[in-house]
C-alpha cells in the first residue's frame, strides 16, 4: 500500500498507527540519504504528511487528528522502527503543535493552523537572548537556540524568551511563537546519531513578538496557562511529564528495530574463536536475547502505563498531582535506560561487524546514544526530582 496514493482515504486516530507501520520499509531504504542530508528528505516529509503523522496533536477543529497520547506513542514508535531521527522530529513537532494549540488564544491558533498540516518546532531554553519590553510585546534583539528538532520542516517556531512586566522588569522565562520567516537556521546539525531529526541551531535578530504570542513557562508547567482548547482533554495533559515522555517514544521504536535486525541476521552468524558455527546455538546468545527482550518489554509496558495515566488525568477537572508528574518523568528516564541497556547487549553480541560504517545496528545504536543524552531524560536528575518530592524538599529544578 502506497501512502501517497491513498490521500483520498480518511485518516483517523485508529488508522494513523497502521499508516506509520507501512512507512517503515521506505524509511529504512532511505537511511543513507537521510544521514547525508542530516534531515528528512522531501519524499519522507510528503509521506509522513499524507499518513497524518504531523497532525496527531492538531485540534479536530483545524482538520487535525487530536489523538490520545497513547496513539501518539504507538505511531511514533513505528516510525522509530524505520528511522529514529525522523521519529524524533515527528514527536517534537507534535509536542510543539500541541503546545501551540493548547496554550495560546484563539486569535493565535486560528492564524497558526489556518493552513492544513501546520508544523511547529521549538526550543524552550535559550542561549544569550537579549530582549526588551516595547509597547504590545517584546523585541528580541539577538538570540540563539540550540537543537531545534524538525525546524527544517516547520512553519512556526516556539522559542524560549524572557518575559517582562509593564515596567520592563524581567519576570521569568516565557515561550514565544514566531513564524519561521523570522528565524535563521544555522545548518550546523552534524552528529553521530539522530541525523534525520534535523536539529539545527537557530538564531533571531531584531524581531518583534506581540504579547499574545508569548506564554509563561512556569504557568504552563503548573497547569495555569489558559488557551483556546483547554476545554478538551488532550490539551489539559500535564505539560512536563508529556514533554519528557514523548522523547521515549522514538527510543521504543529504535530498540525494537535493533532487536528485529539482530534476530533476522542471527541465523547467518557464527561466534569467532568458539566451537559454535551458529551464534543462535550458543547458550550465551539465548541469555542475551532473554535479557534484552525483557528490558525492551519492560520499557514498553512502563511507557504504556505512563501514557494511559496522562490520558486519564486529562479527562479530569483536577490537574495531575505533582508526585504523579514526577513519577512519569522518573519512569520515562528509567525506560530510556532500559532501552539503552538492551542496545548495549546487542552491540556486544554483534561482533566485529558492528564497527562498520553504515551497519544498521551501529547506526541505530548511535541514534539511541544521542537520544538518551537529552537533559529531559537524564536518569539521575529525574530520580533526584522524584526523591526530593517524596522527601518534601522543593527541588531546584524545572517544576513539574
Amino acid at each position: 500500500m502506497n501512502i501517497l496514493s491513498e490521500k483520498n482515504l480518511t485518516i483517523t486516530s485508529e488508522t494513523v498507527v497502521e499508516r506509520a507501520r507501512l512507512l517503515v520499509p521506505g524509511l529504512r531504504a532511505r537511511q543513507a540519504e537521510t544521514d547525508l542530508l542530516a534531515r528528512a528528505s522531501n519524499q519522507t516529509i510528503a509521506e509522513l504528511e499524507a499518513a497524518g503523522l504531523f497532525s496527531m496533536s492538531i485540534p479536530r477543529a483545524y482538520g487535525g487528528l487530536q489523538t490520545s497520547i497513547s496513539t501518539w506513542k504507538d505511531a511514533v514508535m513505528e516510525i522509530g522502527r524505520g528511522d529514529g531521527g525522523v521519529a524524533w522530529a515527528i514527536t517534537l513537532i507534535n509536542a510543539c503543535n500541541w503546545m501551540a494549540a493548547g496554550f495560546f488564544p484563539k486569535s493565535v491558533t486560528d492564524e497558526v493552523f489556518a493552513k492544513p498540516n501546520t508544523r511547529v518546532a521549538g526550543v524552550f531554553s535559550a542561549r544569550g537572548v537579549t530582549a526588551r519590553r516595547v509597547s504590545g510585546g517584546i523585541i528580541v534583539e539577538k538570540g540563539m537556540w540550540f537543537f531545534n528538532s524538525g525546524v527544517y520542516h516547520a512553519h512556526w517556531d516556539l522559542l524560549g524568551v524572557p518575559m517582562f512586566n509593564e515596567a520592563g522588569e524581567n519576570i521569568g522565562p516565557g515561550i514565544a511563537l514566531v513564524p519561521m520567516s523570522d528565524v535563521k537556521i544555522l545548518n550546523d546539525w552534524d552528529t553521530i546519531g539522530l541525523r534525520g531529526s534535523g536539529s539545527s541551531n537557530v538564531s533571531m535578530e531584531n524581531v518583534f513578538i506581540p504579547d499574545e504570542r508569548i506564554v509563561g513557562l512556569r504557568a504552563s508547567t503548573e497547569g495555569r496557562q489558559d488557551g483556546a482548547f483547554q476545554d478538551q482533554p488532550l490539551y489539559r495533559t500535564a505539560f512536563t511529564p508529556l514533554m519528557v515522555a514523548i522523547l521515549a517514544f522514538p527510543l521504543l521504536g529504535m530498540g525494537t528495530q535493533m532487536m528485529e535486525e539482530f534476530l533476522e541476521t542471527l541465523p547467518r552468524r557464527d561466534i569467532k574463536l568458539t566451537p559454535y558455527t551458529k551464534q543462535g546455538e550458543a547458550a550465551v546468545t539465548h541469555i542475551q536475547i532473554g535479557q534484552l527482550s525483557a528490558k525492551i518489554h519492560a520499557a514498553k509496558q512502563v511507557m504504556a502505563k505512563a501514557c494511559s495515566d496522562m490520558d486519564a488525568w486529562a479527562t479530569k477537572s483536577e490537574y495531575m498531582p505533582i508526585l504523579d508528574r514526577a513519577s512519569i518523568c522518573r519512569d520515562t528516564a528509567a525506560s530510556d535506560q532500559l532501552m539503552w541497556e538492551a542496545a548495549e547487549i546487542i552491540s556486544q553480541a554483534a561482533g566485529g561487524t558492528f564497527a562498520r560504517r553504515g551497519y544498521v545496528l551501529s547506526r541505530v545504536w548511535g541514534d539511541m546514544k544521542v537520544a538518551t543524552q537529552h537533559p529531559f531524560v537524564s536518569l539521575m536528575s529525574n530520580f533526584e526530582m522524584y526523591g526530593r518530592h517524596v522527601c518534601g524538599v522543593n527541588p531546584p529544578l524545572m517544576p513539574v
